[in-house]
């Protein structure tokens, strides 16, 4: 009797245990249930009401290989474009769920636009939306569209799948200053309550190319101060700034020899930014030392580089170039817009934290008075495959 007992108590766990191993596929969603987002963006709309554009993927014409993304010869599109307006993003979400046969999912969303007039307006209820929803991937990159920004996502590139794919590669290669929500998250509530994030604009379309068939790129920035955007700066200040927060990698400098119309190119530049904060009294003092260097890669003067004595020369037109870069980030955004995106504020908080304190409610008035000194060290490492200037006969190089 018990070896019976037995055998049915073994046969009852080994059904359990079966089972177990059944279970958790239960309330899974597939992947064809689910509309794969890969861009949003944020437009202006009637009544106060938000405009909300998505980009989706296309799954059947996600092959692989060619120059795929575009129109051109026939190729299918890889994306297609919905939107909806609503009193807030979750109420324009819900209405445009309601016309799309699959699940909204965010999980390949790597790009996240404001239009202009929108960020001007105050970007706190959609950044509040994107940071507390779980499904927004806190390393999608943001930015500010000139002009509408759902239009933007209307465009098929004719290089990438999407637009967002090219957006998100240009953040990647820092062509302008690269911010994702998690970082603008930390800087809007950071000392200086400040950021700049890249602006967005189109393309002109090329002769041959089909309707829509553009190409977004990234020139200059948008100044924010707390969630509401209060200037712009050119892509050449944006370089400067990106000096001063030492995001220069692998980066182009050309620069005039003596005041000359003779140019000299390098690359790869790569810099070390310092930022030593000090206080003496009541005055606030920074100095931003600056470590970089480069090779030539283009030497457009009758210099041979191999002298030292021209080297040193070129060194110094490199310095100087350097400098005015600064200077120029540093007229634009401290004296004119006054917005602390240098990360001065964080360098005065880490170094005197007791003055900070004390003076954190005047920031706004003490950052313009902040004196700057810019401490250059640059130098040319290699003169390029060759030594002096090609293309010009060699009595016409200058060696000394």
């Amino acid at each position: 009797m018990r070896s019976d007992s037995l055998k049915i108590l073994y046969k009852l766990c080994i059904l359990v245990s079966l089972f177990v191993f059944l279970a958790g596929c239960w309330d899974r969603t597939e992947l064809n249930d689910l509309a794969l987002i890969t861009a949003m963006a944020f437009d202006q709309a009637e009544d106060k009401q938000i405009q909300v554009t998505v980009q989706i993927i296309i799954p059947q014409n996600q092959g692989g290989g060619g120059m795929t993304g575009g129109t051109s010869g026939g190729a299918p599109k890889k994306t297609t474009v919905r939107g909806e307006k609503g009193i807030n993003i979750s109420d324009a979400l819900s209405k445009l769920q309601r016309k799309i046969p699959r699940r909204l999912f965010w999980g390949q969303c790597k790009v996240f636009i404001f239009s202009e007039e929108v960020a001007k307006s105050g970007i706190k209820d959609e950044f509040d939306f994107l940071v507390r929803h779980p499904q927004p991937r806190e390393r999608a990159y943001m930015f500010v569209s000139k002009g509408k920004a759902a239009d933007l996502l209307e465009l098929f590139p004719p290089i990438e799948r999407s637009s967002s794919e090219v957006l998100r590669e240009m953040a990647d290669f820092q062509i302008g200053i690269k911010v994702t929500l998690e970082q603008l998250s930390m800087l809007l509530k950071g000392d200086a309550e400040a950021s700049a994030l890249p602006i967005v604009h189109i393309l002109p379309k090329a002769k041959s190319a089909e309707p829509f068939q553009a190409m977004p790129y990234i020139m200059g920035s948008a100044l924010f101060k707390k969630d509401k955007m209060v200037g712009r700066i050119s892509e050449k200040t944006t370089r400067g700034v990106m000096w001063i927060l030492n995001e220069i990698d692998e980066y182009t400098v050309t620069f005039t020899m003596d005041g000359r119309d003779e140019l000299v190119s390098l690359k790869p530049v790569k810099a070390k930014v310092k930022l030593l904060p000090k206080m003496e009294g009541d005055k606030w003092m920074m100095t931003i030392k600056v470590s970089a260097e480069g090779d030539i890669i283009q030497n457009g003067t009758v210099l041979n580089p191999m002298n030292p004595k021209l080297l040193e020369k070129m060194d110094k037109a490199f310095e100087d170039d350097v400098r005015e870069r600064i200077e120029q980030a540093l007229r634009e955004v401290q004296h004119k817009n006054k917005v602390d995106i240098l990360g001065f504020a964080t360098a005065f908080h880490r170094k005197y934290p007791k003055q900070w304190e004390k003076n954190k409610d005047h920031w706004d008035e003490l950052f313009p008075k902040v004196e700057v000194t810019i401490d250059v060290d640059a130098s040319i490492q290699r003169p390029g495959l060759i030594n002096a200037p090609g293309g010009i006969p060699e009595e016409e190089v200058q060696e000394k």
